[in-house]
């Protein structure tokens, strides 16, 4: 049977001549004074139109998109995303599609990894096969073709106006910047399904190779904390693209409706950029706010009657199962007592050598019934006698579009969890919700593999017990009764239904900070479920805790502010205050210890000196004795016995606290991190004298802009990760990313946010770095919803894209 998608990759672009390319050229510029109205350009309800959508800019970029249908919006949201990012859509188009080798050579690496390209297009060529895509085309609803159809003819429409000679610098003219087909669009959406089980495997699948054979890997034990095995890899992971949101009901805001705060950690670079954007098709859907690139539908966002926004989940979205081998053959299996040979998939992909001539390298890469074979060296190992093969519920999502489609077009609370429950469409990241009556909802349904207690207990064997219980699941996959389990009332199979999944709604608050859903809200404890759904009675992170204290402090009225109702300026400090929480249990000790030192010039003194006078936040005005703070921190955060005041279950938002300096052996520990963080200032090359603010920047062009904010795992909940720049400064790569307050009144939702990175990747642009700089200085930006608001806006311009019936693009001036 053919695949039911139309080739746009036969096609290749034509060059551009004389004044027709100097006029597409200008049409096409970033520079939204282009985006005018003209009598050329094709008017709404044009019968000759495919597609058509309006596209108003407002100020800092941001595009408002109507139309009528959903394709007509999709194609709308394609043309104005590739306007301002077509260099890192165009990029993400030839990761999906198993092409970095062709383009960039075998071993460079993305733009946010360090996998080589080799290994990558080797993991996407196996989980975007051709059949496999077909089926996920065909699982999807008509509506969702139909928006996936015009996304790809809306990108497609900008390439051939623009001209690929007319393209930003950094993919002018690139070889790997091509049309793209709706099977492209289905593979993007399965690496963002992906991303937080099989997608952090590219390199265990990519090394899983028969024993005696060369894998891809090299046969040396990983470092800890850096496979996705280990329990601290995902606790990395999730302060990399982690989140705080709070949630507040009725009896929490000052004004009785919905109160909501959404700060999203995520890249600062790459695929997984925010980027704002208002989609409306009149009388069904007018939501606004920030989607991932290539989603044409709001991720995080608003609508008129409820406001929503996400943080990366704890729950696991993938088993490992262990299975056992022929004796005679290491690539079949038993199960049940009975062998079975491995599926083969044998892989080629094209690859650039270094003489730029391209050539094929092969691979053939086996399966279980489970999913694909993966071998982390001295963990997972394929040898004669066991191997370990990879289940990804993810992959069999498919659900993603309908999903945020769902939340976008909710009128009420109860549709909103409605759709969450039914669809089941969420990949890996948590719901916070409030509608304007005062709801407040938390909601982890996710895609979850089947696994219950009883199952844990049964099918987890004895030296992955200490896995499953930080939520990492090996499973006995010798017998099939231990494979997930199969729920009717679930939308595919092998995984939790919503309506069996942590759900809390309240009147008062409900947050998270990438913690699991157990205390979402400590006056009812979110308990009962499986390990891998969420693991209770553990020690919560640093935001987790400030979070709660600083909202429960507030409707206690014991903040020292009047009354016992949040503001959104209260909201907004909680965001960006930038209080290092840890710092808050330990420097009075850590001061303590230090006024026992002798005088004198050593690396211990000269710590003690800076964080004496440091004020515990990293706001751009603090000294630079954070950076002995968290150089101490990284240091001691895991040594058993550290904490004067334990973690107690029953006290879980105040402890642990204190550090244990009674302990001789602790108080030394404590001193040599010290003087190691003194080491590592001075590698680094501060100057003594430096403000947070000179040391945290973002680069823009041949600007710097000084970034608040600090380490998430230090208990910052504006929190930012950096990588040093060689001069003494540290550049920004993720962190804060879209953070947005909402609340509702007589008027409707009243919102202000900023994009921390800007709307655009394209230095050429003037919305490169406008919302940077806002960041740096807290001064959040009113968005403009209603039609009345965006046409009132000082930058406010407007045009019509349109793709005729004949599927030729319509001319712009």
């Amino acid at each position: 049977m053919t695949i039911p998608f139309k080739n746009h990759r036969a096609p290749r672009l034509l060059a551009l001549a004389g004044a027709v390319a100097m006029a597409l050229s200008a049409g096409c510029s970033n520079d939204d004074s282009t985006d005018s109205n003209s009598n050329n350009s094709a008017k709404p309800g044009d019968t000759a139109a495919k597609y058509q959508a309006e596209i108003s800019r407002t100020s800092f970029g941001v595009p408002h998109i109507k139309a009528n249908d959903e394709g007509s919006l999709a194609y709308g949201v394609a043309y104005a995303y590739s306007q301002d990012n077509v260099c890192l859509l165009a990029d993400e188009f030839a990761t999906v599609s198993g092409e970095r080798s062709k383009h960039f050579g075998p071993t460079a690496t993305r733009q946010t990894s360090d996998i080589p390209n080799l290994q990558t297009d080797f993991f996407y060529r196996i989980i975007n096969d051709d059949e496999t895509v077909k089926t996920a085309w065909n699982a999807h609803s008509a509506p969702m073709k139909a928006m996936i159809e015009g996304y790809v003819a809306g990108y497609n429409d900008y390439l051939e106006k623009t001209g690929m000679n007319n393209l930003p610098a950094a993919c002018k003219n690139g070889s790997w910047v091509r049309k793209v087909s709706e099977q492209d669009m289905v593979k993007l959406l399965r690496r963002y399904a992906a991303e937080a089980s099989s997608g952090q495997f590219i390199a265990a699948i990519a090394g899983a190779t028969p024993p005696g054979q060369n894998g891809l890997l090299p046969a040396v034990p990983p470092k800890a904390g850096m496979h996705p095995m280990d329990p601290d890899y995902w606790v990395a992971m999730r302060e990399r693209t982690g989140s705080n949101a709070v949630a507040l009901g009725k009896d929490a805001t000052d004004n009785g409706q919905g109160m909501l705060l959404g700060t999203p950690h995520f890249p600062w670079r790459g695929a997984l950029r925010f980027y704002q954007l208002h989609l409306t098709i009149p009388g069904k859907l007018d939501a606004m706010g920030a989607a991932l690139g290539g989603m044409p539908m709001v991720n995080i966002g608003f609508n008129q009657n409820l406001a929503w926004t996400h943080t990366v989940n704890n729950s696991a979205h993938f088993t490992v199962h262990m299975t056992p081998l022929d004796p005679s053959d290491p690539t079949r299996y038993l199960v049940d007592g009975k062998p079975q040979a491995m599926t083969r998939k044998t892989v080629n992909v094209e690859v650039k050598g270094a003489d730029g001539v391209l050539g094929t390298q092969s691979r053939t890469f086996y399966s279980t019934q489970y999913g694909p074979l993966v071998v982390i060296p001295g963990q997972l190992d394929w040898n004669a006698g066991m191997a370990f093969s990879l289940n990804d519920a993810n992959l069999g999502n498919h659900r993603l579009l309908e999903q945020w489609y769902g939340m976008n077009t909710a009128r009420n609370m109860d549709e909103f969890k409605a759709s969450i429950e039914r669809t089941v469409g969420l990949p890996w990241v948590n719901t916070l919700a409030v509608d304007k009556e005062g709801a407040a909802l938390f909601a982890d349904v996710t895609v979850v593999p089947h696994v219950t207690k009883a199952m844990q207990e049964a099918c987890v064997p004895a030296p992955f017990k200490p896995l499953a219980a930080r939520g990492l699941f090996v499973l006995n996959g010798a017998t099939s009764a231990c494979a997930p389990a199969t729920d009717i009332n679930a939308p595919q199979a092998g995984i939790f239904a919503g309506a069996s999944l942590p759900r809390l709604l309240r009147s008062d608050y409900v947050q998270n900070s990438n913690d699991s859903a157990w205390l979402s809200n400590p006056l009812a404890p979110v308990t009962g479920y499986p390990d891998i759904v969420s693991v209770d009675n553990v020690e919560q992170f640093g935001r987790t805790r400030l979070g709660i204290t600083q909202v429960q402090k507030r409707l206690a009225g014991t903040d020292g502010l009047a009354g016992r109702k949040m503001t959104v300026a209260q909201l907004q400090a909680l965001a960006l205050g930038n209080r290092v929480y840890y710092a808050e249990q330990i420097m009075d000790d850590v001061l303590a210890l230090c006024r026992g030192e002798q005088a004198g010039s050593g690396d211990i003194t000269t710590a003690c000196a800076r964080l004496n006078q440091w004020d515990r936040t990293v706001n751009l005005d603090s000294n630079i004795g954070y950076l002995y703070f968290t150089g101490l921190w990284e240091r001691i955060l895991r040594v058993p016995g550290m904490w004067a005041v334990p973690f107690n279950p029953a006290d879980p938002v105040n402890t642990p606290r204190g550090l244990n300096l009674d302990n001789p052996a602790i108080a030394t520990t404590v001193r040599q991190a010290l003087a190691a963080a003194a080491q590592d200032v001075a590698k680094l090359g501060v100057s003594q004298d430096a403000r947070w603010g000179d040391v945290q920047l973002a680069t823009r062009g041949t600007r710097r802009i000084p970034i608040h904010g600090g380490k998430g795992t230090d208990g910052v909940y504006n929190a930012i990760g950096t990588v040093p720049s060689g001069d003494g400064k540290l550049e920004v790569i993720y962190g804060t990313s879209y953070i947005q307050t909402v609340s509702f009144n007589k008027d409707g939702p009243q919102v202000q946010a900023m994009l921390a990175y800007s709307q655009s990747t394209d230095p050429a642009s003037k919305h490169f770095a406008d919302q940077t700089e806002r960041f740096s200085k807290k001064e959040w930006i009113t968005q403009p919803y209603t039609e009345a608001q965006i046409k009132a806006d000082p930058a406010f311009s407007t045009m019509t894209v349109t793709r005729k019936a004949d599927g030729k693009p319509a001319s712009k001036p």
